[in-house]
């Protein structure tokens, strides 16, 4: 709908009518608005801010290339928010959009006044146009760039003039502020036609968001091809007079230069984060690749390795290259996007994403680097997709080879996934996958990998792989970038995809291969609903800031053992550091709280009521971490996400003359402890002081008990001691006192006879890991003289917890999986109390294999701790 102001608002006596936009069209301009702008909309707090600008004084609108089409755009955008109209517009003659006699009008007072304009000239008397409509405080448009690509045929001494010319209009606007009495605003515009990536290998750079500015019938080529895609940018305003203020003294044309610039940055930094820089061919990505000195030192040894000849080796080189790199294309995206789309919209409820703005700020200068959590395989199309619908370049994506299965390996190729080997033993090979990386942090690309490797089984956050952000760090400091930002993302699901997939490979069934045939058989998943999806970017994590000065050092790291070493523990702390702000940026949702409620009990059915009051119990924890809550946990009304429960068939609810009861079956503890393990980081510190608080305890011996625990568990938890220790035991401590639960007796804790259930409850959450963790140390000390396998060690676990089970020594059969047996070897490896023996020569396809470490007498203490804690429950 037209506004009446747009409508109304006449262009004063000072405006341009060549180029002044017009409150009425023609009817053929004004079908082609209705019929291809009626779609397209400018952020409504941008729109609000234009009009506090345009209160308070006059607005200059600037953008890169002169387009009618864009000022066209504009012109009705304006009309449709009621903001002021341009008078005026360089490098564009725009009457003749207006109703037929008004142009004719314009027309002919045009040929009237040619005479006087020629002898004035028409630059001249454009510039007095720009500072008179400055002055009385009404809108202008201008255009950085107008020359047609046939201006350029016409030699550099005619392009250099043009040049000037269109630096002539900022200084006049900056002379004409320098003593003027009312505010004065310039406000970038970016216009993006399309989404994705742009392609470098375009003919001319004639389409449509080209660097050079296209002629007007590539533009509407373009345009009637990517219309529905338009996007506008605002930029922030730059307010004249301050600018002034502060370089007075650097002069007019200075000063018109540094706007320019301004400008330019703001122009460049929306490209950045909107289309990426330039996606290059594969034998340019080759070229670039081939060339650096590390890569020619491998061809070097890779030819001298094989007995040929260079040619062969980086032939060789081309070919494995090939097999790694991404060939990003904006066909392929938008493709694909309908596709996802329609199969989001038909198996969850919705997304819902927080913190992408910060994530999307710092993208706008300098490269990022994407670090999920791995739970689903939609975790990488997840993001992926919200950033092309949210007008991002989408990452470059690090995917297993065996992600390549079939045709999709071509598709998933062309959106932007590049593809790694199981195996990096081939020294050669590792040196071009890191020279690709090398490629991706030079250039700006982002990236996205899952810093775990794989899909965590169990639900919790996986040790940190250390490669691919090692190979980042190293192209970081081998590159000029200022910086490189590593954003924490932590996807979570209110039903997982998987989740009988991911049950059965915890029981020990195999992981199920990628193939077309499977991807087949998955279409049974599209009939099913699996509720929402949260995506929570954390704060991202500057590399330049985590080397600080031992950057320069680092630099090294090819020369010197001693900057290799700095750089393997800036690596070490970079990934645990990432791993923790992972887990600390999950969403706590409904299905993984209930999942706690339930599990927390020694039984396996609650009343609706007993349910919903433990849940709230929960929450409040939640609540005293700051952990982000689902709308449903805020409002603490869980009537509906229990319907959720039983629609998905995790619970089951049978109706007593007491009231209803909610319950799960035996078979669903496993899904159950697969989505409390999502938020059971959160609940750790609370569950191990209320399991020492149980028998009384000084606030000393808290502090020092939960360290203990913190210290022992990190590994499988990833809860960052110090923090917990500073920030949140007091909190805990205050809110079980405030609540009554506890009870200070001196300086002494106890709990009352409110809290013992309660405290109960809270123990119940890590007893399961306990468990587990004392029947793998238990199996761990069967070892003699002779290394056993990794298999046959786990297998032994395995039977102890189950013949624990048969005698009633062990109740939570869900803790029992090869994986958290396998964190429990990790930590006794990492205490030297075992050894791992990593199988050599021929030997390599046999498994690893674990033998007594030097301080295996110490795994006694750790049996009894564990059996202490176990008794005490």
């Amino acid at each position: 709908m037209l506004s009446q102001r747009a409508e109304s608002d006449p262009l004063s006596e000072r405006a341009d009518l060549l180029s002044a936009m017009t409150p009425r069209y023609s009817w053929p301009f004004r079908w082609f608005a209705h019929r291809f702008f009626q779609h397209v909309e400018i952020d409504p707090e941008a729109v609000a801010r234009l009009r506090e600008l345009e209160a308070s004084g006059s607005v200059v609108y600037v953008m890169r290339y002169a387009s009618r089409l864009d000022y066209f755009l504009f012109n009705t955008l304006f009309r449709r928010e009621g903001l002021r109209l341009t008078e005026f517009s360089n490098g564009v003659h725009f009457y003749y959009y207006r109703p037929f006699f008004q142009a004719l009008k314009v027309a002919l007072g045009r040929l009237r006044s040619r005479r006087n304009l020629l002898a004035s000239g028409v630059h001249a008397e454009q510039l007095r146009t720009v500072s008179s409509l400055i002055g009385s405080g009404r809108s202008l448009f201008l255009f950085l760039r107008t020359h047609r690509l046939r201006g350029q045929l016409l030699g550099r001494r005619r392009a250099v003039r043009q040049g000037r010319e269109e630096l002539d209009f900022i200084e006049e606007a900056v002379r004409a502020t320098w003593s003027a009495d009312r505010p004065v605003y310039v406000v970038p515009l970016a216009l993006f036609w399309r989404k994705g990536p742009r392609s470098e290998r375009r003919f001319l750079n004639l389409g449509y968001g080209a660097r050079n500015r296209p002629s007007d019938l590539a533009k509407i080529t373009s345009f009637l091809t990517n219309y529905r895609g338009l996007y506008v940018k605002t930029g922030e305003p730059i307010e004249l007079h301050a600018f002034i203020e502060k370089r007075r003294h650097e002069g007019v044309a200075t000063l018109a230069r540094k706007v320019r610039r301004s400008i330019m940055l703001f122009l460049y930094r929306e490209e950045k984060v909107v289309v990426g820089p330039p996606v290059r061919s594969l034998q340019r990505v080759q070229d670039f690749v081939l060339s650096t000195p590390q890569m020619q030192r491998a061809l070097a040894a890779r030819a001298q390795e094989k007995g040929g000849s260079m040619e062969r080796a980086h032939a060789e080189a081309e070919k494995t290259l090939g097999e790694i790199a991404a060939r990003m294309n904006s066909t392929f995206l938008a493709i694909l996007n309908v596709a996802v789309s329609a199969i989001f919209k038909r198996m969850f409820a919705g997304l819902e994403v927080t913190g992408l703005e910060k994530a999307t700020e710092y993208a706008r200068n300098h490269p990022i680097v994407l670090m999920p959590s791995h739970r689903s395989y939609f975790d990488f199309i997840a993001l992926s997709w919200l950033f092309y619908n949210r007008r991002l370049v989408p990452p470059h994506i690090g995917a297993r080879e065996n992600m390549g299965f079939g045709p999709f390996g071509f598709i998933f190729r062309r959106v932007g996934a590049f593809f790694l080997r199981k195996s990096f033993d081939d020294p050669f090979y590792k040196e071009i996958f890191r020279g690709y990386l090398g490629y991706l942090v030079s250039e700006g690309f982002t990236q996205e990998f899952f810093i775990e490797g794989g899909r965590s089984r169990t639900g919790k956050m996986l040790a940190p792989r250390f490669g691919m952000v090692a190979w980042n760090v190293e192209a970081f400091l081998q590159s000029s970038r200022r910086d490189l930002f590593f954003v924490p993302i932590a996807i979570t699901y209110e039903r997982l995809v998987e989740e009988g997939a991911l049950i059965e490979e915890q029981e020990g069934g195999k992981k199920t291969e990628e193939s077309v045939l499977n991807l087949v058989r998955a279409r049974k998943f599209l009939k099913r609903r699996f509720g929402k999806v949260w995506i929570n970017f954390g704060e991202p994590v500057s590399l330049a800031d985590t080397l600080g000065a031992r950057r320069e050092e680092a630099a090294r790291f090819n020369e010197s053992e001693e900057a290799a070493e700095t750089v393997r523990e800036v690596v070490s702390s970079l990934g645990f550091r990432l791993v923790e702000r992972i887990n600390w940026a999950t969403v706590a949702n409904t299905t993984s709280v209930a999942a706690c409620a339930l599990l927390g009990e020694g039984r396996r059915g609650l009343f609706r009521h007993e349910l919903c009051e433990r849940m709230e119990h929960v929450a409040e924890l939640l609540r005293l971490q700051d952990v982000k809550l689902t709308d449903a946990l805020q409002g603490g009304d869980f009537d509906e996400a229990i319907d959720f429960l039983l629609s998905a068939d995790l619970v089951k609810k049978q109706e007593d003359p007491r009231g209803e009861i909610l319950y799960f079956e035996e078979s669903h503890r496993r899904a159950l402890e697969l989505y409390r393990n999502a938020i059971v980081h959160y609940v750790v510190a609370p569950s191990f002081l209320a399991r020492r608080l149980a028998s009384g305890a000084t606030l000393a011996e808290l502090r020092a008990d939960l360290e203990g625990w913190l210290t022992l568990f990190y590994g499988e938890y990833f809860v960052p001691k110090a923090e917990v220790l500073a920030a949140h035991m007091d909190g805990f401590l205050d809110y079980f006192e405030r609540s009554g639960r506890l009870e200070r007796r001196g300086d002494r804790f106890t709990p009352s006879e409110k809290g013992r259930a309660y405290l109960r409850f809270l123990a119940e959450q890590t007893l399961g890991m306990l468990e587990a963790y004392h029947v793998a140390f238990e199996a761990a000390a069967t070892l003699e003289e002779e290394p056993v396998g990794r298999k046959a060690l786990l297998a032994a676990a395995e039977g102890q917890f189950e013949r624990g089970q048969l005698l009633g020594e062990l109740s939570r059969r869900e803790a029992s999986n090869p994986i958290t047996f396998g964190n429990a070897f990790t930590l006794l490896v990492d205490r030297e109390i075992l050894e791992l023996r990593q199988p050599e020569g021929r030997e390599r396809r046999k498994e690893p294999a674990y033998a007594r470490g030097a301080q295996f007498e110490k795994l006694a203490g750790l049996r009894q701790l564990l059996a202490s804690a176990l008794g005490a429950q």
